[in-house]
């Protein structure tokens, strides 16, 4: 099959850039061809051969740059370049990674299209907007997720509450849930090397982060649960692109400015080593529909402590993992498990041993290929 990918965030690095780089490895590994279409980043270029970066807009650059966003949208000529390339590339099944609050030039070329589309809804769009722009934006999301699914021969969700939650927006399609797969590290760094990397002293006690520093990612709740904590060992460590400055600023204000380091975007391959050289990973993020960083610090042994979100049960169940619903109730969790080597070790097993068994990525992979071989049945059958 060939697999014709749209997104406008790749390769920024985030969940959907992860999630669209493994699905890609596991379809070339079974001998599938696909094509990433994406807006073009600057410093960024073709980031590996199956990406085809095509026009951005400047003027969504600049609109986006003023909510501190680094996401952009394809520019007048997008649709042009993405007819060109899926002429030549000659795709079995269109691959929707981005859902906006208007036709964007890939699903323009998609839904023209005869043959098998497929969406994958990554992000609860519907609290994005109602978070930027009130109630008419979660109404708009709304809308727009409801009608753009129901153009699909398919819809992917990462998990059962999303694929819910579509439902009740009235979307009919077929949907299927395919968690995204994750790898561990081959060697992760020790305690003593991220330390000495980052600037940690000794006999800090490292509570790590990693996603994207931005209002949707609750961070403000990080903060304020590292200020609940009166030891001035335990530190925070907030690896991710957003709004650097801005946290930054937040952190002095509320006295905090040598007990949180943020590094910005690491590379990949070095953000996934880092978590074997933490103490706990810290999560607030309420809008997450799949929680890629939960299960890889899972999958490394690190325990994990987190507020309560839709996508509990099915990526960190109390079972494995803390789960709370305040700022105070994340605190406190924090420093019993640090202060409890019992159950620190047995979240550490026992989350290592659900991410393995339950997010692996072949079994993505073999996923992800019934629905597209599914969706084209669809297509042939309508025909």
């Amino acid at each position: 099959m060939k697999i014709l990918i749209g997104s406008l965030t790749y390769p920024l690095a985030n969940g959907v850039t992860s999630s669209i780089n493994a699905s890609v490895d596991g379809l070339l590994k079974h001998s599938h061809q696909a094509m990433i279409v994406a807006p073009y980043y600057d410093n960024l270029g073709q980031v590996r051969p199956e990406h085809h970066p095509v026009s951005f807009s400047v003027s969504s650059r600049w609109l986006l740059s003023t909510f501190h966003k680094k996401e952009r949208m394809f520019g007048l000529e997008a649709r042009r370049e993405i007819s060109t390339l899926a002429e030549q590339f000659m795709p079995d099944v269109f691959w929707l990674h981005t859902l906006t609050w208007a036709e964007n030039a890939f699903e323009a070329v998609m839904i023209r299209s005869e043959q098998a589309k497929v969406l994958t809804y990554h992000t609860l769009v519907e609290q994005y907007g109602r978070l930027y722009a009130g109630s008419l934006g979660g109404a708009i999301f709304r809308t727009r997720s409801k009608e753009v699914a129901n153009k699909m021969d398919a819809v992917i969700t990462p998990s059962q509450v999303i694929a819910k939650l579509l439902v009740s927006y009235g979307v009919t399609k077929p949907i299927y849930v395919v968690p995204t797969g994750v790898e561990a590290a081959k060697q992760y760094y020790s305690s003593s090397e991220i330390k000495k990397k980052f600037g940690f002293g000794p006999k800090d006690k490292i509570l790590l982060y990693v996603g994207r520093v931005s209002k949707e990612k609750n961070i403000d709740e990080l903060l304020r649960m590292l200020g609940l904590i009166k030891r001035p060992e335990i530190k925070l460590l907030l690896i991710g692109p957003g709004d650097i400055e801005q946290t930054t600023e937040a952190a002095e204000q509320a006295g905090l400015k040598d007990r949180v380091i943020l590094t910005g975007p690491l590379p990949k391959e070095e953000t996934i080593k880092v978590y074997g050289g933490a103490d706990l990973f810290v999560f607030a993020s309420k809008t997450e529909t799949q929680g890629l960083v939960i299960t890889e610090a899972m999958l490394s042994g690190l325990p994990v402590v987190a507020i309560n979100s839709p996508i509990r049960d099915e990526v960190y169940p109390t079972s494995c993992a803390i789960s709370v619903e305040t700022a105070p109730e994340l605190a406190q969790s924090v420093e019993k498990v640090l202060e409890d080597k019992k159950l620190y070790r047995k979240l550490a097993d026992l989350g290592r041993r659900f991410a393995t068994e339950n997010f692996s990525s072949e079994l993505m992979t073999k996923r992800q290929i019934s629905v597209f071989e599914a969706a084209i049945k669809r297509v042939r059958s309508l025909a």
